[in-house]
This record gives structure tokens, C-alpha cells and sequence, in this order.
């Protein structure tokens, strides 16, 4: 009885920075039932400032999933909501459908959210249709972080003053319109990352001001791409789903890829390789990136030698390049075989006619097959690369005779004559 009230009187006099501590580590429903640890305890976890609520798992929170279906979770959340004391600077909800309880959302906006100093303001919907945030959104004034999934975002109202502290926006699979996404970017002066995924309602890419604007990444599939006073952007990640209609007047500023010639760090996808590859579109780019030294080719089909013309383009112009990732995508094409033949010989002949990569350090190279295309480009890295310290190498694991087909490859790779006299290949299971 006494070591039982001794341990109670241990917990009940925590100090408060540590009763913090803890509950800011727990789930929300593990935080909740620390009321019955004792009576100093039974409304602490009422002024916890982080609530998240992960319905189903989705999105793969750290937070194990609550599993309750839309009603039960909107009354949970209004229960939490109500007995609240406090700032909430973090409000996370992830859930596969809500449709029939948005109402609820708009109301938690308005009276609890909007009112209590929110920073972090997370909504991920799977399924459903789409909730069409409430405008009290731009009543949250101390945003520093919003991130949407799933949501139509209303253009702001004329009395919005701007996100003057949000650093971080991350959209996907939303809808807003042009005019409402460009009111938006112009009123959040210390936005640092902006990730737009698959947004609907954007003709393409255009961002008029944003002078702090560091991290971009952009899929979908633009008519336009314009990116102006964007001094301190370090990294782009550029993925277009589909190729742009090429009919267009390039010259004409609907492509704008100035913001290129000063990146240190870039990532390029399939479509926006091929993009590269029109004559009208390389007019608009520079000889040499001369700020350049990590490039990440993704979904490059080495079969396709517009796009391995454009990314040997853009590492070969790149002297102090000094990483290079690249992750080869798989095709269906019936007449892939003859086209990786040809793609192998056009690298094959580039191997005396292009300088040395003389900065170059790391290359991992990601699900390789060993089609020849793919080992020429290896073989040609090696043979340009004196300053090579370690390539990585990565084969993909899912084709039929995979051991045969590793096995060659390795021997292969160990044939390859190597610039650097340190340079070490790492196959990686």
C-alpha cells in the first residue's frame, strides 16, 4: 500500500515540463486516458498544444490508426475540441472518408482552430469526395505549415492579410484556381518549400514573387512554366505526368527556365527530359550549369534516346556536379528491344566525344535490369568520372532469372575500366 502511494505520489508530482514531454509523445487516445493516473493528472492532457487524429491509418502516420469511422471521430474530436485549454499550434487529421461530417470540419475552423493560435494545420482525405476548406482557414494568421490532400481551397477573401509566417505548403491532389493560387503565393512572404502535386485548377507553373522561396517540386502537367524573383531557390523537383503541347510558341515566355541556370540541386522526370529535348526549348537553357552538383534523373526509359540525349545533356553540363541519382523506369513497348539497341549504341559513341566529369564523387544507380543502354551509361560514368569515390548500384529484383541476370551484371561492372583509381562499386540488395 505505501510503495503504491509512493509511485502515485511520484507521478502526481512531476514536474510540468516533463508531464509535457511525455504527453507530447503519446497518441492522442493514449494521451487522453493519462486522466485516470491520478487526480493532478486528469486534465493535463487538456492543454496538450499537438492534436492528431489518424482515422485509418492513411498516410502512414508514426501515431497507431484510432480506426473509427466518420461520425465516431467527429464526436471524438469535438469532445477534445470543447474540453481544450489553451494554444493548439498542431491540428493533423488523416482519414480515408469524411464526406457526410465536413460540416463538422468547417465548424472546428471557425470556433476552435482559427481562435487558438494554430501553426500546423495537416488535412488528408483518401477517399470521397473532395471538402471544400472553409474560408476561416485565412483567419490563421500564424500558419507556418499547411498541408492538404484531398481539398478544394477557396480563393481568399478580400480581407486576407496574408500568411505572413507560413514557410511550408504542400498541396496534393487539390483543386484551386489560378487566381486563387497566385493571391495565396503573393501573401506568404517567408514561404520556404512548396510542393504542388497533381493540382487541379493550375494551367501550369507560374510563381510571379516569392523571395524566399528555397525548396520546389511540381508534378503534374503544365502549359506554362514561369518562375520569376525567386533568388534563394536551392532544389526543383520537376516531374511532368504527361508531355506538353509543343505547339506553343516557346519563345513566347510561357516557358521560362531562367530559374534553371542557378540551381544546385535538381530532379527531372521522364516527360520533362523529353521536354528538354525540343531544339526550341534547349534555346532557352545555358551551355554549363555552372551552380549544379546534385542531379536526380527519375523515371529515365533508356530505351528512349531523346530523353537519355537530355539527361546526359544536363550532367555533362554540369562541371561541379558531384551526385548523380538515377532510377530507370520499366516499359511495355513491344519494340523496346530494338530501340534499347540503338539507345546503347548512341551512348556507346558518346563516349569519346564528351569531357570528363571531373567533380563527380557519388552515383547510385536504382532497380537496374542490365539492359545495355543502362550498362553503357555505367561503363561511361566510370570512364569520365576521375574523382569517383563510390558508385552505387541497386538491380531489380522482380524479373524472371533474376540471379542469372545480377550475376552478369556484376562481372560486368567489374570489367568496366574506372578514371578514378578509388573509385568503388557497391551492389546494394
Amino acid at each position: 500500500m505505501n510503495v503504491r502511494m509512493k509511485n502515485s505520489d511520484i507521478i502526481s508530482n512531476l514536474p510540468d515540463n516533463i508531464t509535457e514531454q511525455i504527453l507530447g509523445r503519446l497518441p492522442i487516445r493514449d494521451a487522453v486516458r493519462t486522466s485516470v493516473l491520478s487526480t493532478n493528472w486528469r486534465y493535463k492532457w487538456t492543454t496538450l498544444s499537438d492534436l492528431v487524429f489518424d482515422a485509418q491509418g492513411t498516410h502512414h502516420s508514426t501515431n497507431p490508426p484510432l480506426h473509427l469511422d466518420g461520425d465516431k471521430l467527429v464526436k471524438v474530436i469535438y469532445s477534445i475540441l470543447c474540453q481544450h485549454k489553451g494554444p493548439i499550434h498542431k491540428f493533423s487529421l488523416s482519414v480515408r472518408s469524411m464526406s457526410s461530417s465536413y460540416s463538422d470540419i468547417d465548424q472546428w475552423l471557425k470556433h476552435f482552430l482559427s481562435r487558438n493560435g494554430i501553426r500546423e494545420f495537416i488535412l488528408l482525405f483518401g477517399e470521397g469526395n473532395w471538402y471544400k476548406l472553409h474560408s476561416s482557414l485565412f483567419s490563421c494568421a500564424n500558419l507556418r505549415n499547411l498541408s492538404l490532400f484531398g481539398c478544394v481551397i477557396p480563393s481568399p477573401p478580400p480581407t486576407f492579410g496574408g500568411f505572413n509566417d507560413l514557410s511550408c505548403l504542400k498541396l496534393q491532389r487539390v483543386s484551386v484556381s489560378e487566381e486563387g493560387f497566385q493571391n495565396l503565393i503573393a501573401k506568404c512572404p517567408k514561404l520556404y518549400t512548396l510542393n504542388l502535386i497533381h493540382v487541379d485548377g493550375l494551367d501550369g507553373l507560374y510563381i510571379d514573387y516569392a523571395p524566399n522561396l528555397t525548396n520546389l517540386v511540381f508534378i503534374g502537367s503544365p502549359n506554362h512554366i514561369c518562375l520569376k524573383n525567386t533568388p534563394h531557390l536551392v532544389h526543383a523537383g520537376l516531374v511532368f505526368t504527361q508531355l506538353p503541347d509543343m505547339n506553343q510558341n516557346i519563345g513566347n515566355g510561357i516557358y521560362n527556365l531562367n530559374f534553371l541556370s542557378n540551381l544546385p540541386s535538381f530532379v527531372a522526370g521522364f516527360y520533362f527530359l523529353k521536354f528538354l529535348a525540343y531544339g526550341s526549348v534547349r534555346k532557352l537553357l545555358p551551355s554549363t550549369f555552372e551552380n549544379r552538383y546534385y542531379i536526380c534523373i527519375y523515371d529515365l526509359m533508356f530505351e528512349d534516346i531523346d530523353s537519355l540525349s537530355s539527361a546526359l545533356g544536363l550532367i555533362t553540363s554540369s562541371p561541379n556536379l558531384t551526385q548523380l541519382k538515377i532510377k530507370p523506369s520499366r516499359t511495355t513497348n513491344s519494340a523496346a528491344d530494338q530501340m534499347l539497341k540503338t539507345a546503347a549504341e548512341y551512348l556507346e559513341g558518346k563516349l569519346c566525344s564528351i569531357g570528363s566529369l571531373m567533380k563527380l564523387r557519388y552515383v547510385e544507380m536504382k532497380n537496374i535490369v542490365g539492359v545495355g543502354s543502362e550498362m553503357e551509361l555505367i561503363k561511361l560514368i566510370l570512364a569520365k568520372s576521375p574523382s569517383l569515390e563510390k558508385m552505387k548500384v541497386t538491380t531489380n529484383k522482380t524479373l524472371v532469372g533474376f540471379v542469372e541476370r545480377e550475376t552478369k551484371i556484376l562481372k560486368e561492372l567489374i570489367r568496366f575500366p574506372r578514371a578514378s583509381k578509388i573509385a568503388e562499386i557497391i551492389h546494394q540488395d
